[in-house]
């Protein structure tokens, strides 16, 4: 005779071959349900908090009030900078075109101031109280012996310088020169031929005198004129005249 086993109620479907209790799926289920509860609780209470609720320090009498000292510090505003002054600037004027400037002439040396000629047998005074004279002319045979010197038919003469002032006279600067011919072309002087320079100076009341010699052509004498040059700023003194042939 088959025994029949009594049917267990909490016996619940069978997974890989076990049998799950009834009881056990329901309380499965009922946690998960839970859990997903609090879950859209708390979203939903965050949410409330981030829109505004209620300020608690609002109805809390116990909340300290706000210290009046506590005010915000005033920022510091800064002052606009002051307009800036216009500065004049200089103006510079347009350049010019450049003109090439023309060079100046040249300066022609005034000529020396001559006094009128006195016959070669008379004396002049070149200042006052100085006095020169020529002394007789004498055809000579000139030696060129200097650097430019020619030698042949020449005239020697001498120069004569009388002080009548009180003081010392110097000659240092006196220069004695002879021309001939109708062109009073100038004659090189000869040094190496007899002649002698005039003194330094000449004392007060004295008189002194220097030898000349001078290349003069024997055909070129009837107009002579030896000039005398006592000093710079001073009229030449000149004398002239026919020489000897």
């Amino acid at each position: 005779m088959a025994v029949r086993h009594p049917v267990d109620d909490n016996t619940g479907p069978t997974v890989g071959g076990n049998s799950i209790s009834r009881r056990r799926v329901w309380w499965i289920v009922a946690s998960a349900a839970l859990a997903v509860l609090i879950v859209v609780l708390v979203v939903a209470g965050v949410a409330a908090s981030n829109n505004g609720g209620p300020n608690p320090a609002a109805h809390n009498s116990d909340a300290p009030s706000p210290n009046p000292r506590m005010t915000a510090t005033p920022t510091a505003v800064p002052s606009p900078d002051p307009s800036p002054t216009a500065v004049p600037t200089a103006t510079t004027p347009a350049p010019t075109e450049a003109v090439a400037a023309e060079p100046a002439p040249p300066v022609e040396p005034a000529p020396p101031v001559e006094r009128a000629p006195v016959p070669l047998t008379d004396s002049a005074a070149a200042v006052p109280g100085l006095v020169f004279s020529i002394g007789t002319l004498e055809a000579v045979d000139g030696v060129a012996r200097g650097p430019g010197e020619v030698g042949g038919p020449s005239l020697r003469f001498a120069v004569t310088v009388r002080n009548d002032t009180s003081d010392a006279v110097a000659l240092t600067a006196t220069v004695v020169n002879l021309f001939f011919g109708a062109e009073q072309s100038p004659a090189t002087e000869l040094t190496a031929s007899g002649g002698a320079p005039l003194p330094e100076s000449v004392a007060a009341g004295a008189t002194q005198q220097g030898v000349f010699v001078f290349a003069v052509p024997s055909d070129q004498r009837d107009q002579v004129r030896i000039a005398v040059d006592y000093s710079a700023g001073v009229p030449i003194v000149l004398f002239e005249g026919a020489a000897p042939r």
